[in-house]
């Protein structure tokens, strides 16, 4: 590929995707390229002589009426294999395009292609290391490449050309150390795609100021802050000196300001805990940080401890950057998590020195090698990938020992920098997951100060942190796949084969199958075991069985637990040790063997690393906390009643106080936060869930939201909902199903909320029928992909229908046109039948307290106000609320629970009448309640 070389970059839009299944070409597109520009466009419409399905007419536009005159493929063949001739093909995953018009030329009588090819979608991934997603049209919008027509061939074709170039451009800036790298690594890539790297590579130029050479790694550095040492002296203390801080770059907020001297002033004075609940839109983590600025420094540190990743890296890359520019000095911050967030560097290189890996592999190898140009942190989390389960993974994590002096990343061991920061930071971030489990650690320099953000969560994540599961089915599965690794017993490579000539090899290899068949056993033994003595093979109940054990059950099976367990672990720890021998030969000297053998190393190094992972939860068991299961319920899991195998331990503590309480005496003066602390307008209960007996009016305070809902949202209440009822679930799911495809089709991206996975299944397979569907990308939870990767997907999609469970009621942020509907199908309650919902009341009722009042309730009403703060995150935002559960007004919970929300009055309507006001509303188009009937009979005809 030189400089003259024709890239002729196609997209075909198909009737389907098997051309083998009779599915055909319905649109091609061309754009081609040369010398950096395109020089020829084609497009043509084809017949493709069979029907065309309703959901590819609606994903690119092209109706049957637009193809009746146009011609068929093999009147097209030859014209279109003349224009590819001599070129190199491109496309955006390339080996549907490729393969499928290949075979279409074939069938015609044209010469199948054999051209070089190039796939955007291995280059997008590799020099855009940090993208969440890989479709054209985000890639085009993140490029800022014009895209009019999605999904239409002409405008895929063109777009696709513009994204190579820009790609082509990314790669020319990296440093020529790292192009040469890339060139180097890439012969595993798809076609042709690693020979076009290679002929981009440019003459070697000098590294940039903030980059550094370690090894074959050329690396970003970046200056860290060194804190000025101001003193709580300069603290504004009047709103005339805030506002001289804050603005003219942000707005001054009197509820701020308040809450910034509520924080100082307590410091200053009392140091007492404080519970401070800052409404949606107040700004309530520069409401924290900007007083700490001032309170903090190298020997007085303050923890900030949040729920999710999002705000920990929100808090550290935006929040505190600008916190330092309003006060004209920097804020030294450090984000805290476990080493295995982050990448080893020594093993990153060992890893390049195998030879030959599979293509994900090596995928991933270049992926970093560009990250590690850009990352100041090597925090994995970065990369936004949504499975960091590949073995490569396993290999490359830090596991927080200390290098060796004499190593050459020692000084830039990313783990290590962390390490060294913590030191001389005023502000650590971390999770309040990490804070439940490392409090001594986090407080080993001294009693630093506390904020706990998303305080709403913290009981239930330190009870998680302190929860032990047992899993005995992912062992049984792990310890199977290590058997496989050993001896396959079919054609697929095995530690067996690659030790055949080396008899001291198959010895030790024999040694370690012998324990490792021994460890499966006992697991098997020990769920036969309790399998038969708890009769779980009695239930006739389908599908996932949770068996609560009671006083008694729990000390039998501790006390049956004890030897086989302990046998376990020595297993275990002999089996981590013999596994690593094997594979220490291969790292030390991997050119003594064959290519094919580093898969085989890779998967075992990934499945030592989770038969670690296994060990470490057997050895931290608890059996004095299980037996004493006053704050905790043990239980026996199975994923149906006959699938002995699937048999699990599980501890779930349901109460923290008492674990709170004592990590708290490792800080000083811990301050509470969150948008939604308060049930019946108290801190009551989110006191005592943090062990708390009673804090007086002084250490409270509450800080309302800046917004106006009641001009920026409507509230609505489907008075025709049906009652939720246990037995109906399917007609619960058909009503559900009809509601969101009234309610939600049209151009406004909506969130609807679910208290089940199992129901968003079943209304998700409803919902595939429906015209709906044929207009809104469609996302659910557990069926189209993970909270997480469904969450990405919707921030930069324009028309999606998302249907979410518990992780989408909050910590969460869309603003503007992102999200503007948020459909609520059942009152937030926890399932009453699950076991450690039931062990929390029995314990409360055993107090003489009611469980609905005291614990079930209060937690429902935190996630209405929760799912409800989803919806307008700015002053301009404008929103829709709709309920679809008629408790809301019919009880007198639900009242209580309606008097939490903000003050925006309800609208109670059929719920075919709600769709027609809340378009309405949303488009600032008034409309009566009559004129809502209306429309909504017009549109019922209409279908």
């Amino acid at each position: 590929m030189g400089s003259d070389t024709i890239y002729a970059v196609i997209d075909l839009e198909t009737t389907g995707t098997s051309i083998e299944d009779g599915d055909r070409i319905i649109q091609f597109g061309c754009a081609l390229l040369q010398r950096g520009k395109i020089i020829q466009t084609v497009s043509q419409l084809i017949n493709p002589e069979r029907s065309v399905p309703e959901a590819i007419q609606q994903l690119t536009g092209i109706r049957p009426a637009d193809l009746t005159a146009a011609p068929y493929f093999d009147d097209v063949a030859s014209t279109i294999s003349g224009l590819l001739e001599g070129t190199v093909i491109v496309a955006h995953n390339i080996n549907f395009d490729y393969p499928f018009l290949s075979a279409a030329l074939a069938e015609v009588g044209e010469p199948v292609l054999t051209q070089p090819g190039i796939d955007t979608v291995e280059l997008a991934q590799i020099l855009l290391p940090t993208q969440a997603s890989f479709r054209l049209s985000d890639l085009t919008s993140v490029l800022a490449i014009r895209h009019d027509n999605p999904h239409r061939a002409d405008s895929d074709a063109i777009s696709t050309a513009k994204l190579l170039l820009a790609l082509a451009d990314r790669f020319r800036a990296l440093p020529t150390v790292t192009q040469r790298h890339l060139a180097q690594l890439g012969k595993n890539l798809l076609r042709d795609t690693g020979d076009f790297l290679a002929s981009l590579v440019q003459p070697l130029r000098p590294l940039a100021h903030d980059q550094r050479q370690v090894g074959p790694f050329i690396l970003r550095q970046s200056a860290q802050p060194v804190a000025t040492g101001v003193s709580a002296t300069d603290f504004p203390l009047t709103d005339r000196a805030k506002k001289a801080v804050l603005m003219p770059t942000l707005r001054f907020r009197k509820g701020q300001a308040e809450m910034m001297d509520a924080i100082y002033q307590n410091v200053c004075g009392p140091r007492q805990p404080l519970m401070i609940e800052a409404g949606t839109g107040l700004g309530k983590s520069l409401g924290y940080l900007l007083p700490y600025a001032f309170l903090t420094d190298a020997a007085q540190q303050v923890v900030v401890a949040t729920s999710t990743n999002v705000l920990q890296a929100q808090l550290v890359n935006e929040t505190i950057p600008l916190l330092g520019q309003l006060l004209q000095h920097p804020v030294s911050a450090v984000l805290l998590k476990s080493p295995r967030h982050y990448l080893d560097l020594a093993k990153f290189d060992a890893t390049l020195a195998v030879r030959e890996p599979n293509r994900l592999t090596r995928l991933l190898q270049m992926k970093l090698i560009v990250w590690l140009t850009e990352t100041t942190t090597g925090d994995l989390d970065e990369l936004h990938l949504t499975n960091y389960r590949a073995p490569l993974f396993a290999q490359v994590r830090s596991t927080g020992e200390p290098l060796p002096a004499n190593d050459p990343y020692r000084s830039v061991d990313f783990y290590g920098q962390v390490q060294h920061a913590l030191a001389s930071a005023q502000v650590i971030v971390t999770n309040h997951a990490y804070l439940a489990r490392h409090s001594d650690l986090l407080a080993s320099h001294g009693r630093p100060y506390l904020v706990v953000d998303e305080a709403q969560h913290f009981a239930d994540q330190t009870a998680a942190a302190f929860s032990q599961k047992i899993d005995l089915r992912r062992l049984h599965q792990l310890l199977g796949s290590v058997l496989a690794t050993i001896d396959h017993g079919g054609t697929r490579r095995d530690l067996t084969q690659i030790f055949a000539d080396d008899a001291l090899m198959r010895y030790q290899l024999s040694s370690f199958q012998t324990l490792v068949r021994a460890a499966s056993e006992l697991v098997e033994d020990l769920q036969q075991t309790l399998y038969h003595h708890f009769d779980l093979g009695r239930s006739q109940t389908p599908g996932f069985i949770q068996v609560p054990l009671h006083a008694d059950e729990v000390s039998w099976l501790l006390d049956h637990l004890k030897q086989p367990l302990g046998k376990l672990q020595n297993q275990l720890a002999g089996i981590l040790t013999g596994g690593a021998a094997l594979g220490a030969g291969f790292q030390a000297e991997p050119d003594r063997f064959l290519v094919g053998d580093a898969p085989v190393f890779q998967a075992l190094d990934g499945l030592l690393e989770r038969l670690g992972e296994q060990a470490e939860a057997i050895t931290s068991l608890d059996p004095a906390a299980m037996r004493a299961g006053e704050d905790g319920v043990v239980c026996l899991t199975l994923l149906n009643r006959s699938d002995v195998s699937s048999l699990q331990i599980t501890w779930d503590l349901f109460f923290a106080g008492h674990q709170i309480q004592a990590l708290l005496s490792h800080f000083t003066a811990p301050v509470f936060v969150g948008a939604t602390l308060r049930v019946d307008r108290n801190f009551q209960y989110l006191t005592a869930q943090l062990g708390y007996s009673q804090l007086d009016g002084s250490q409270e305070f509450v800080f309302r939201s800046p917004f106006h809902y009641h001009q920026q949202a409507q509230l609505f209440v489907a008075d025709d909902a049906p009652q939720p009822q246990p037995t109906q679930q399917n007609e619960l799911a058909d009503y559900y199903a009809k509601a969101i495809s009234q309610l939600a089709d049209d151009d406004h991206q909506t969130i609807v909320l679910f208290t089940s996975l199992a129901m968003i299944k079943s209304v998700y397979i409803r919902l595939l029928h429906q015209p709906v569907a044929r207009r809104k990308e469609l996302l659910a939870q557990g069926v189209t992909g993970s909270a997480e990767k469904i969450a990405k997907r919707f921030a930069i999609a324009d028309n999606s229908l998302l249907l979410g469970a518990a992780s989408f009621f909050e910590g969460i942020d869309y603003p503007d046109r992102q999200l503007e509907r948020v459909i609520l199908t059942h009152l937030p309650f926890d399932a009453p039948d699950d076991p450690v919902v039931k062990a929390r009341g029995a314990q409360l009722q055993a107090a003489g307290r009611s469980p609905f009042e005291a614990d079930s309730l209060p937690r429902a009403t935190l996630r209405l106000r929760q799912s409800f703060g989803r919806l307008i995150r700015t002053e301009t935002d404008r929103g829709v609320f709709i309920v679809l559960d008629p408790r809301l007004l019919s009880t007198a919970y639900g009242t209580r629970m309606l008097k939490a929300l903000p003050a925006v009055r309800p609208l109670t309507l059929p719920t075919a009448q709600i769709g027609a006001y809340a378009r309405s509303w949303l488009e600032h188009r008034p409309m009566t309640k009559k004129e809502a009937s209306h429309a909504s009979s017009t549109s019922s005809d209409m279908a």
